[in-house]
């Protein structure tokens, strides 16, 4: 006798054979897509000693960079000097912890000025009396060095000692000190700014610092 499925059974049978269709095709759907691994490779570190700051062309060789506060009493012509002098690209990567390290300045009613050392700098002994510290940095072949010191003379001999000595820059007069230099006021005392770079002046070479 041949088998049978009455009605019920076989549409039993066709909702069954969909729901296992449908759970199929989602299995499938949900299937995450093959995972593509990225690797980068680690970077040698740069050795800073091949980094160079030789000037190309006609490029200024010689910079420098500081900042002339008052040291005494209104009136005294007595200064604090916070410069460095290098090659101008070697002063370049150091200009914004320059910055930092002259808006860090806290004057004393008596005695030095204290300030924050900025990273990567290195304390030296002083070198004489009028040394009050010295750093060093270096981010390129050049060791570069900040010196801090005390000295006497008027504001624009020093500044104009510094462009046509150190730089080999012309000099400026008094009324263009505003405008040639960046003047600042830090913790309530005027600080002057010197940036000026040539092709370097009658005060010798970069092997050590100039006192003033």
């Amino acid at each position: 006798m041949p088998f049978r499925i009455s009605g019920s059974s076989r549409d039993a049978l066709r909702r069954l054979a969909s729901f296992a269709l449908i759970a199929l095709i989602g299995t499938l759907g949900c299937k995450p897509p093959d995972q593509v691994s990225k690797y980068t490779a680690p970077k040698d570190p740069i050795d800073v000693d091949t980094v160079s700051d030789e000037p190309e062309g006609d490029e200024p060789v010689d910079r420098v960079l500081g900042a002339i506060t008052a040291a005494g009493k209104p009136g005294e012509e007595s200064w604090y000097f916070f410069k460095i002098r290098a090659r101008p690209k070697a002063i370049e990567r150091h200009l914004a912890a320059f910055n930092e390290f002259i808006k860090s300045l806290k004057f004393a009613e008596n005695g030095p000025p204290s300030w924050t050392v900025p990273a990567g700098w290195r304390p030296m002994g002083s070198q004489s009396p009028e040394r009050i510290a010295t750093f060093r940095m270096k981010k390129s072949e050049t060791n570069v060095e900040l010196s801090v010191t005390r000295f006497g003379g008027s504001l624009l001999e020093n500044i104009n000692r510094w462009r046509v000595e150190q730089a080999g820059v012309p000099a400026i007069t008094e009324a263009e000190i505003d405008t040639k230099c960046k003047v600042l006021t830090v913790d309530g005392r005027k600080v002057v700014i010197v940036d000026v770079s040539g092709a370097g002046g009658k005060g010798g070479g970069m092997k050590g610092p100039f006192q003033k």
